[in-house]
């Protein structure tokens, strides 16, 4: 019987992360891999950074692409279909910008206006694309990471025109493999330009990041009803009658033993208030997160992230500046598995018995999505607030 919900993980290597293209450790990648299959994930989302795959215009380095392959391969070894994230800038508190894509006074150039950056970033999704298409372990293409937080898009027109011109790369390369897009809250909460309604008439799937922890909206940092709410907040936006796919969630933690811990982090060069939950607190978040997705018409939920990273990365970006980040792992940097991860394996034993319980979410929208998008953040808190007196749930929380 086929699995109604879609359990996955987004992946970087525990003791390389984002440096990973750089110096490839394939027999680390393939004991990760047996890892997470083992736990019960059966697909893994991983990110082509654009500085290593992009490295000036319209060159995507071979060499890269056959590592894609050895990367692609090893998850198809251990039995994980794979999601490869293509356009990767936007990355764990860090923009990646390579420095070809900045100008003469070192400003990143226009992803979006740009004709020399507009064709690199249509061949490297191309190129990508060619080297895994026949390839029946890949799950989608997913064409970019939060990329409207590396750089804001001009107009709404420029959104879709973006969109449309890597997804169409991606289906002449590759035809038949959905796409995919990182979508994120900014894209709920904002007048980003990059809309839900026209995300859904360009992919094949309506996907979601959502983390309280980022949230001005959410009752607290580990409030669990945030992530379902958006995931079916993006459903109605998209009117598609496909079931959203919650493409991140997650929480980071506390070193093992310690209580939960609030810090002032650097979010994207702005200093903020973080949330670093004990292990205990992270694995029941785990679990009340992934049963409201899965009662309330969730396609599935990829977890951020596999692993916390070695702390031999802690002076290197962005593990100096944003602290959040090293911990958001559901294994320690040590491969050692937290409690979240029973949670984890007990859900995926679940959902092999048929025991998780589904259903769909009530209906959220009562504007159409023009006046949604008019009034974004309005509609947003509103909503929420109506979604939480339908759940019973209290409108604040803690911590």
């Amino acid at each position: 019987m086929t699995q109604p919900f879609e359990l996955g993980c987004n992946y970087w290597p525990r003791k390389s992360a984002m440096y990973m293209w750089r110096d490839l450790d394939l027999a680390e990648v393939r004991a990760d891999f047996a890892q997470l299959h083992d736990m019960g994930f059966r697909t893994v989302r991983f990110f082509l950074l654009t500085e290593d795959f992009l490295p000036a215009p319209m060159s995507v380095p071979s060499a890269k692409l056959a590592q894609l392959v050895q990367v692609a391969a090893a998850a198809r070894d251990a039995h994980l279909r794979s999601v490869p994230t293509l356009v990767t800038i936007n990355m764990s508190g860090k923009f990646w910008w390579p420095e070809w894509m900045r100008d003469a006074d070192g400003l990143p150039r226009s992803l979006y206006l740009d004709p020399t950056l507009l064709r690199s970033q249509a061949l490297l999704a191309s190129r990508c694309a060619s080297a895994l298409a026949g390839d029946n372990s890949i799950r989608a293409f997913d064409l970019s990471n939060e990329i409207d937080d590396a750089q804001r898009l001009p107009s709404r027109d420029a959104g879709w025109l973006w969109t449309a011109l890597l997804a169409g790369a991606v289906r002449r390369a590759a035809p038949g493999v959905p796409v995919h897009f990182g979508a994120h809250l900014p894209s709920l909460v904002e007048s980003t330009h990059m809309r839900i309604d026209d995300l859904a008439g360009l992919l094949d799937e309506d996907c979601m990041h959502a983390y309280p922890l980022y949230c001005d909206h959410a009752r607290s940092f580990l409030d669990p009803e945030l992530v379902p709410f958006a995931c079916a907040l993006t459903a109605e936006l998209a009117d598609t009658g496909r079931a959203p796919l919650m493409h991140e969630f997650g929480i980071c933690t506390a070193a093992p033993g310690s209580p939960g811990v609030t810090i002032t982090d650097d979010f994207l060069g702005q200093p903020r208030q973080q949330y670093l939950a004990s292990e205990a607190e992270g694995a029941l978040y785990y679990s009340q997160v992934l049963d409201r997705l899965a009662a309330t018409g969730a396609a599935g939920a990829y977890a951020w992230c596999y692993a916390d990273y070695d702390p031999s990365l802690f002076d290197r970006a962005p593990f100096d500046t944003a602290v959040r980040e090293r911990t958001f792992g559901l294994v320690r940097s040590d491969g050692s598995e937290k409690p979240a991860c029973t949670v984890i394996r007990a859900f995926a034993a679940r959902l092999a018995r048929g025991d998780v319980h589904f259903g769909v979410a009530p209906k959220l929208l009562d504007v159409n999505v023009d006046a949604y998008y008019a009034s974004p953040t309005d509609h947003f808190a509103r909503l929420y607030a109506r979604w939480l007196a339908g759940t019973g749930a209290p409108v604040s929380g803690s911590p």
